[in-house]
């Protein structure tokens, strides 16, 4: 997961831009006579982030008496998200914020969409509130679908309140097969507590993360297989490892727990990699 900075705006910013381009004078009316209710849901969920204690925030079918949660669903789609609104480019400010376009739930595919990280068939009045809306790829997005955790330790990340600390805990392992496996999983860091530990591994887990490291992992190598060769070939299985840290260097000053650092670790580190596997990734077994 990557860190991002939280949204600078309100939900109360959120809702008047909403609000001014609603044809509907009731409907719009409605919604800014809603403003205290989540205004102060968000400051709830603003206390309760940063303590990993999202999932004890109460469900709701109704915002107010006026507007449900099909109706704030209706709301956030034709208004909030809807191209050409006034509120739009609150949009986009969240849906463009990660580095390079990158989803951060996985760091690994483009944001495509906004993900409400309590979702908002469950919480309607979080809808618009800006900390609980995440820039996400699809595949990240589908996968979290409505579910809503009972309990700390089946939340997710959150880009905007969770940190993992500085210390390694994405690893790579290599299996010795034709062409080399590799697979990934989370070493827990001594930073971290037991709760912390185990929503780590259910992001892993519902994120699909160690097949879609996996499955990255093995094009990188195929990527870097002739070149392999030319190194085994001038200076040996030394020389095959000396390559590899570098790579591993490169990797790890920008991104310590990124797949990419992971795999060129866990292959310098192989004995087996290094002396006769990397002369399998071009080899399939038939």
């Amino acid at each position: 997961m990557k860190r991002l900075n939280p949204p600078t705006f309100t939900a109360a910013k959120a809702v008047e831009a909403c609000a001014s381009g609603i044809s509907i004078v009731e409907r719009a009316q409605a919604l800014r006579d809603a403003v205290p209710v989540i205004v102060a849901s968000e400051a709830q969920y603003q206390e309760l982030g940063p303590l990993g204690q999202l999932f004890s925030m109460e469900q709701s079918e109704q915002v107010t008496e006026a507007i449900n949660a099909e109706l704030m669903g209706v709301i956030y789609k034709s208004h909030f998200a809807r191209g050409g609104s006034p509120s739009r480019p609150l949009y986009e400010q969240i849906r463009m914020a990660p580095e390079h376009g990158l989803c951060p739930l996985c760091g690994q595919r483009v944001v495509a969409t906004v993900d409400h990280y309590l979702p908002q068939s469950r919480y309607p009045k979080l809808n618009l509130t800006p900390v609980n809306l995440v820039p996400a790829c699809s595949d990240c997005n589908k996968r979290k679908l409505a579910s809503a955790p009972a309990q700390a330790e089946e939340q997710t990340l959150h880009p905007y309140f969770d940190n993992l600390g500085d210390e390694r805990w994405l690893v790579a392992a290599i299996e010795a097969s034709t062409p080399p496996t590799v697979s990934f999983f989370v070493q827990a860091s001594s930073e971290w507590d037991a709760v912390l530990t185990a929503r780590v591994r259910r992001h892993f887990e519902v994120m699909g993360l160690a097949p879609l490291y996996a499955a990255q992992a093995a094009s990188e190598m195929a990527d870097i297989s002739y070149a392999l060769e030319e190194v085994g070939q001038a200076a040996g299985p030394t020389g095959i490892r000396a390559h590899l840290d570098a790579q591993f260097r490169s990797r790890h000053a920008r991104d310590r727990n990124s797949w990419k650092t992971a795999l060129y670790e866990g292959l310098r580190d192989s004995a087996w990699f290094c002396g006769e596997g990397y002369h399998l990734i071009r080899h399939r077994v038939v």
